[in-house]
């Protein structure tokens, strides 16, 4: 049971495979959602056009109905049965159809609210799959690192130097990390920069993509950790006592956190300010991954058998502590400012005033209500602010197409209207001139 190696499968969404595909193709994530984004907007664009001509369409055919209707109201105002009856003669006389004229619009939000929550739940999918991997990679790397301990040509030529009271740190050692082809080269250089020992090892992964992948399982790198990398009292040079760590032990153990510090830091993805795009950009937020996500993110990855192991023996909060060890103590900063919150409301705000004062230019009415300037960009707001900063880019990039298209799409509705009115006019005239050659006749 614990023997099993955690395997990592990426998501496969709708949304999570689109991202992919995109990502595969432009070589980033951020791109991706760039792209997704624009594409979004500009279908969206063909529903608001559709949805705005209905719109007008239903109240011009109310403005046209509204003097009939007051005049019922006043003459029928006290009998409810027979009011009813004429405004149905109305409705009957004007073609109106009150499920019909809301149709559209309630489709329109609708769809815009399942590809708002489906895509928000693809992103947060996209994000916890990286952070899992990003963390399953670096502690690989700290584990590989770790088994050096057990590599007897090394610790010989280290503990030569040990032996001569010179000092060894990380600086005698380089070590070069292909986690792609599973490589590490490991260089250890005495004190005089005299290269004395150079091999390229084969890296054992600590996660896989698929059954049957050769790794180990996180027993198996618990009980490496435990061994070399649990105690700091150093004892002797040459041997250690039980329990304890020799002089060797922590040489490795110190490179194994610099190794990993470095490698998380040159690996991660940024954008712009945003140090860690898989997390939320905000001051409050660390580029580094804590141990309460990485243990709930993993857990969507266990099988039965790994989740009761972590459950009795917590193996993975255990290597966690290790793993980030080098990690804490690198000053990697916030990661962000608020700076896409601060965008994601203003952006929102200036998407819904300027819709609405083109759509009343063009249909002569307001699309949303006062409320719609602060609900909205409050909600997205809030999303930017808890939520992964793949999300919030999605937001922003969506909320500035939308503003560029906007004036497009009134400019197609007005010109819509004006071809179906002259439309009108025109079957109107043919009427008229069909009745007058009959009367002469």
């Amino acid at each position: 049971m614990d023997t099993l190696m955690t395997i990592l499968t990426e998501p496969h969404g709708m949304w999570e495979s689109i991202l992919g595909a995109f990502k595969g193709a432009m070589g980033s994530y951020i791109l991706a959602v760039i792209l997704l984004a624009v594409i979004v907007r500009v279908v969206f664009a063909v529903v608001d056009v559709v949805n705005k001509r209905f719109t007008t369409k239903n109240m011009q055919i109310n403005q046209k109905m509204q003097p009939e209707l007051e005049a019922i109201q006043k003459k029928y105002g006290h009998d409810k049965v027979l009011l009813q009856k004429k405004q149905q003669e109305i409705y009957k006389k004007y073609q109106f159809n009150m499920v019909s004229s809301c149709l559209p619009m309630l489709v329109a939000m609708i769809l815009q609210l399942v590809v708002f929550l489906t895509l928000w739940t693809g992103l947060q999918n996209v994000s916890y799959y990286n952070i899992a991997k990003s963390y399953e990679n670096t502690k690989t790397v700290y584990y590989n690192v770790l088994l050096l301990n057990e590599n007897a040509e090394l610790k010989t030529k280290v503990e030569e130097i040990l032996l001569s009271d010179k000092e060894v740190n990380y600086s005698n050692f380089s070590v070069e990390i292909d986690l792609e082809n599973l490589n590490m080269s490991v260089q250890f250089k005495d004190e005089n920069g005299t290269e004395i020992y150079n091999e390229n090892i084969t890296i054992i992964p600590t996660s896989g993509k698929e059954e049957g992948d050769k790794g180990v399982s996180n027993k198996e790198v618990y009980e490496v950790i435990e061994r070399y990398a649990m105690d700091k009292t150093i004892v002797s040079p040459l041997s250690a006592e039980e329990g304890k760590l020799s002089e060797y032990n922590l040489v490795i153990k110190n490179l194994a956190e610099e190794v990993t510090a470095d490698f998380y830091t040159e690996n991660l993805e940024s954008f712009l300010w945003i140090k860690n795009i898989y997390k939320a950009e905000s001051p409050a937020t660390t580029p580094v991954f804590d141990k309460s996500e990485i243990v709930s993110y993993l857990q969507r990855y266990y099988t039965d058998a790994e989740k009761e192991a972590e459950e009795i023996h917590d193996y993975e909060g255990q290597i966690f502590d290790c793993v980030v060890e080098g990690l804490n103590r690198r000053d990697l900063g916030a990661n962000g400012y608020y700076i896409l919150v601060i965008l994601a409301v203003a952006t929102s705000f200036l998407s819904i005033f300027i819709n609405n004062k083109l759509t009343k230019k063009t249909t002569g009415t307001q699309s949303g209500g006062k409320m719609m300037y602060f609900i909205m960009p409050l909600i997205l707001g809030l999303f930017t602010l808890m939520y992964t900063s793949l999300f919030a880019i999605y937001i922003i990039v969506g909320q500035i197409v939308m503003i560029a298209l906007s004036p497009l799409t009134n400019l197609i509705v007005k010109k819509w209207i004006e071809a179906s009115d002259r439309k009108k006019e025109k079957k109107k005239q043919e009427v008229i001139d069909v009745d007058y050659r009959r009367k002469d006749m």
